[in-house]
């Protein structure tokens, strides 16, 4: 019980923390109680204390109630509309005068928070679907009586992991999904990993923490900082800064969208950006908002724009930008209140639109076509339109707030000059994702203004909201071969020919020789890549992919043919070409040109296949994100490296001459996180990009990135064999700490005993278990990324070097150990995916058979095996010694049943049975070990076949179903066939996900059992219980 303990002591300080620092109500534990997500008595109190008239308030409360309990819709789609009626409230009848009085369930004014009532309740139990059983959130949050937080507490030793998971499975249909139809933020946390917040839906990887800005000057930060220094713990400190009042309303009333199917919420960088640019706005003052690539700089301008339209009186917002998604992004934040975004279509049509009052959020976007996104000489084109023609008296109308995205661009002060001759009075806000380079720095901030808001790499990799860089430099040797070879076949091929005849053979030769070699060199990279495609970890795993830079469109060409005549068919070219006749017609004086063209249009016919390119494309894209066995490599030239739609990948292969912005946006492809297994983005430079590496590391003013400020780069690329030896060593000794409470003699029993016990499921041992394989696989993965460096780099021994390879071969065979013992490895953990590959090659442990000859088989499968091997034979090559081995075994077998105990309680209850026997009089060492394995291998048989094991009739022992009503009704054959008939009969597709057609196989049920001689009230208590059956079976699913 320690772990219920200690949860209990945390809730208790976290209610201490909501009732006395922040002033909630303490509603009390309502553990006896069925709640539902809005206290009526509460909310109506609070309307009548803000005036609102009897009728007005039942109305309003039956609106929200009903909207909440809606059963046809998704959560999202509830949420969604909850949202919208709390934001806005609800418009009420006409009164005598004509006018319409809102009902505001909340009173939004920050400054009249005490209109609202904050409370909090604990252990909140909830009916779930079924109307029986109950769930129980740890803590709500309520404002006004209606739920808008929702806490899961864990322990300091439980991952807050498992809080979040609790909190995923609370959210679904068969349990509370209702209760969270107005739920706003979600929490999970410990003291020890401090607090997690999310909101509906949110996945557990997207869930995020919280930071206060140390730079935030506005007078909430303060007091939020202020009270956070009262006390020292960081799950306090995320409960002070998102459960504040002032604070959780803002983020409520101002960062919630949802978009496409999913609701959002902020980070703390867009939080506070906005916070920052609302105070430039009001002062009229413009400025620069850097915050990283792949921070969620979209959002921020989203969010920025609906408050604009909110709180400036007669604002418009212009947003000039090259990326189409983002208009789509504003217009769906502002459905709710039917705002429209007007899109450009022209220079001449913004013109037209700033003449008038009509639109208050615009969108220009500096390309009319997506093919040259963001070239320079788009943006030179944009600015002439802008003022070509402009009438001398033009004035744009209303308070106009311009927003400027990528405005680290070099030409941008001469766009920002033409906005500005277009627009004089207007607000100039500049968005960039990447630094400013040192030439430009001065003369943009000149320009915009000072920056509003930074939110750089080195934080954005240390919040996890972006991932650490590796970075690997590869050098193709482009020698065919040595020069004295080359003479000597020269001068054997040219004897006979004269001097001058010798030059121009040589000379030509030298061409060939050139172009050649380029072909070799491209065809080494080529081969590299594919190489890497089934060693490399995620590409192996078909769940990564890459992106190769190639030096010009012709050469992403040529790489794209040597790919498929490789037999490397899942990868495409995306680049800003389009074949079309024009472009081999150009005239040139140069006929390896016009070839080349040719060549480029011939690929390209060859690679779209009969498509249309845009069409092409977007398969493609679509299939690099969302399918990545089948699409593993893109080739791209600029197209792709930039702008918002550019897809992520885990490697980046260079060969192109890359500097500054160009390379700064290139990297940022691979640092986005979309999977618990990718650790890093993998930098592979075959252009030498950053010179020196060890310097440029180190200060950063190599010359890819010497174009920026030091400090504004910081921590952008990490030596990558200094941050794997530092991880190896930190690893070893956590290992060694956590193998101090491992009770002696250490024998594999003892460990079985730590990291397993009695019950393997325990919050503990879950706990343990998880920090063993998280620590053991980061050993091995770190050990492997430096080893080949320890001798030469790092003053390791070649002895020293084997010690580290022997040690951390024994910590995986206990690690495999442990997780045959508690049944992990049956849905192996993410950090395992590419393990195997790595203890191979640089580990070479000794166990690796095992697993490989198991597969994906489960313990309890391999001992099926035992018909046809002798038992013992099996097992030899399970970890440990034989008393070890009989609890793995053990632990497996109960697993199997209990996984299987609800599809067939009776059944599976008897198969329990039976093992504990065996277990019995194993201790009681009454049989033999040959004995024990071969029974084990017959109740492993009986578990997964039951259909050949046991004296089922012909009748039923085909279908799972049909036995699992056979053994509930007591070996009555007729009435479970009967039964089964009548269930597949009524069965309708989606049955699962709807009541009334879960009505209809009830009934089906009830009718048979009445046919078969049931009184009714046995026959409906019966029905209840046989339709749960159902529910377990599989092969009822439609």
């Amino acid at each position: 019980m320690p772990t219920v303990d200690a949860e209990k002591k945390l809730q208790n300080r976290v209610l201490h923390w909501l009732v006395d620092d922040l002033e909630y109500t303490y509603l009390g534990n309502l553990e006896d109680i069925d709640n539902t997500p809005v206290k009526e008595e509460l909310l109506r109190a609070n309307l009548k204390k803000r005036g609102y008239g009897d009728d007005q308030i039942k109305i309003a409360i039956n609106e929200l109630v009903s909207k909440i309990n809606n059963q046809a819709d998704t959560l999202y789609e509830i949420n969604k509309k909850v949202y919208s009626l709390l934001r806005y409230g609800r418009q009420g009848v006409k009164d005598a005068n004509g006018q319409r009085q809102t009902v505001h369930y909340i009173d939004w004014d920050l400054d009249h928070i005490d209109n609202n009532d904050f409370a909090v309740a604990e252990e909140v139990s909830v009916l779930r679907y079924d109307k029986v059983t109950r769930k129980r959130p740890d803590l709500v949050l309520y404002v006004n009586g209606i739920a808008m937080g929702v806490f899961e507490l864990k322990s300091s030793y439980v991952s807050s992991g498992k809080g979040i998971r609790q909190m995923l499975t609370n959210q679904k249909k068969e349990n509370i999904l209702n209760f969270f139809g107005a739920a706003q933020l979600l929490f999970a946390g410990n003291e020890a990993e401090g607090l997690f917040y999310g909101t509906i839906n949110t996945p557990e990887k997207y869930y995020l923490k919280w930071k206060e800005d140390k730079n935030a000057t506005d007078d909430l930060s303060a007091k939020i900082k202020a009270l956070q220094q009262k006390e020292a713990n960081r799950l306090r400190d995320g409960i002070i800064s998102l459960c504040q009042k002032e604070r959780f309303l803002s983020i409520v009333h101002d960062f919630v969208i949802f978009d496409a199917g999913i609701k959002k919420i902020p980070r703390h960088n867009q939080y506070f950006a906005n916070i920052a640019a609302r105070r430039s706005i009001i002062e009229k003052k413009g400025g620069i908002i850097w915050n990283t690539q792949g921070s969620g700089k979209s959002l921020i301008m989203v969010w920025l724009t609906k408050w604009i339209i909110e709180n400036v009186a007669d604002s418009r917002v212009v947003i000039i930008t090259d990326r189409e998604e983002l208009d789509d992004q504003i217009e769906s934040l502002f459905i709710d209140v039917n705002e429209k975004v007007r899109r450009a279509k022209s220079c001449k049509d913004l013109r037209d639109i700033l003449d008038k009052s009509e639109d208050p959020i615009i969108c220009s976007l500096i390309h009319k076509y997506g093919h040259n996104a963001g070239k320079q000489a788009d943006i030179d084109q944009y600015r002439k339109e802008l003022l070509k023609d402009l009438p001398k008296d033009f004035k744009a109308k209303g308070n106009i707030i311009a927003f400027i995205d990528e405005c680290h661009r070099t030409n941008s002060g001469k766009l920002h000059e033409a906005v500005k001759t277009l627009m004089p009075d207007a607000v100039l806000i500049g968005f960039t994702g990447t630094p400013l380079l040192k030439t430009d720095k001065k003369t943009s901030l000149e320009i915009f203004g000072p920056y509003i808001h930074t939110y750089k790499f080195d934080e954005g990799v240390e919040d996890g909201v972006i991932l650490d860089l590796r970075y690997e430099a590869r050098d193709v040797d482009q020698d065919l071969s040595s020069q004295d070879k080359v003479d000597l076949w020269f001068e054997q091929k040219t004897k006979g020919l004269t001097e001058r005849a010798k030059l121009q053979l040589k000379q030509s030769w030298t061409s060939i020789n050139k172009l050649y070699s380029s072909k070799q060199r491209l065809e080494k990279i080529a081969a590299d890549i594919v190489f890497d495609m089934s060693l490399k970890p995620r590409l192996r795993e078909d769940r990564g992919t890459a992106m190769l830079v190639a030096n010009s469109i012709y050469e992403a060409c040529r790489y794209w043919e040597i790919f498929m005549s490789m037999g490397f068919t899942k990868c495409a070219v995306v680049t800003s070409y389009e074949p079309t006749t024009e472009s081999v017609r150009t005239a040139t004086s140069d006929p390896s040109q016009e070839s080349e063209e040719e060549y480029k249009k011939s690929i390209y016919e060859r690679m779209l296949g009969g498509k249309k390119l845009s069409e092409f494309e977007k398969e493609v894209k679509k299939q690099f994100k969302e399918n990545p066995a089948q699409m593993k490599l893109l080739i791209v030239v600029d197209k792709l490296l930039t702008g918002f739609d550019a897809p992520s990948a885990t490697y980046l292969y260079i060969d192109k001459s890359m500097r500054d912005h160009d390379l700064f946006q290139a990297i940022c492809r691979v640092n986005r996180p979309d999977g618990e297994d990718k650790d890093y983005g993998y930098i592979v430079d075959y252009m030498d990009l950053f010179r020196n590496l060890q310097l440029a590391i180190s200060d950063y003013t190599s010359e890819a990135f010497d174009g920026f400020d030091k400090e504004d780069v910081e921590g952008l690329i990490k030596n990558r064999y200094d941050e794997a030896k530092s991880e190896m060593e930190g690893t070893l000794s956590s290992l060694e700490a956590l193998f101090e409470n491992v009770s002696e003699p250490k024998a594999d029993t003892d460990f079985i005993e730590f990291f397993c016990g009695d019950n393997s499921d325990d919050d503990e041992k879950t706990a343990r278990r998880d920090t063993l394989y998280t620590l053991t696989a980061a050993l091995t993965r770190s050990f492997a990324n430096c080893c080949d460096k320890l001798v030469s780099d790092y003053g390791y021994s070649e002895d020293d070097v084997n010690h580290l390879r022997e040690e951390i071969s024994g910590y995986n065979k206990i690690k495999e150990m442990i997780k045959l013992a508690s049944c992990d490895y049956i849905d192996l953990k993410p950090y395992e995916a590419d393990m195997r590959y790595i203890l191979d090659t640089y580990i070479r442990a000794e166990d690796s058979r095992v697993i490989s000859e198991m597969g994906n088989m489960s313990i309890v499968e391999l001992l099926l095996k035992g018909k046809t091997t002798t038992p013992v034979d099996l097992v030899k090559d399970l970890p440990g010694n034989n008393e070890a081995k009989a609890e793995m075994i053990e632990n497996n077998l109960q697993h199997e049943i209990v996984r299987k105990m609800s599809s067939n309680s009776v059944y599976y209850g008897k198969m329990s049975e039976m093992l504990k026997k065996i277990i019995l009089q194993r201790k009681a060492e009454a049989m033999s070990y040959e004995e024990y394995l071969r029974q084990v291998v017959e109740l492993a048989e009986a578990i997964l076949h039951p259909e050949t094991t046991s004296n089922y009739p012909d009748e039923v022992k085909d279908s799972a179903a049909r036995r699992a009503l056979y053994d509930y009704f007591q070996n009555n054959v007729e009435l479970a066939v009967d039964v089964d008939s009548a269930i597949r009969i009524s069965i309708q597709p989606e049955w699962k996900r709807n009541f009334q057609k879960q009505q209809r196989i009830r009934l089906a049920i009830y009718k048979q059992l009445l046919a078969h001689m049931y009184t009714e009230d046995r026959a409906t208590e019966e029905t209840n219980n046989v339709f749960e059956i159902v529910q377990r079976q599989e092969e009822y699913d439609a």
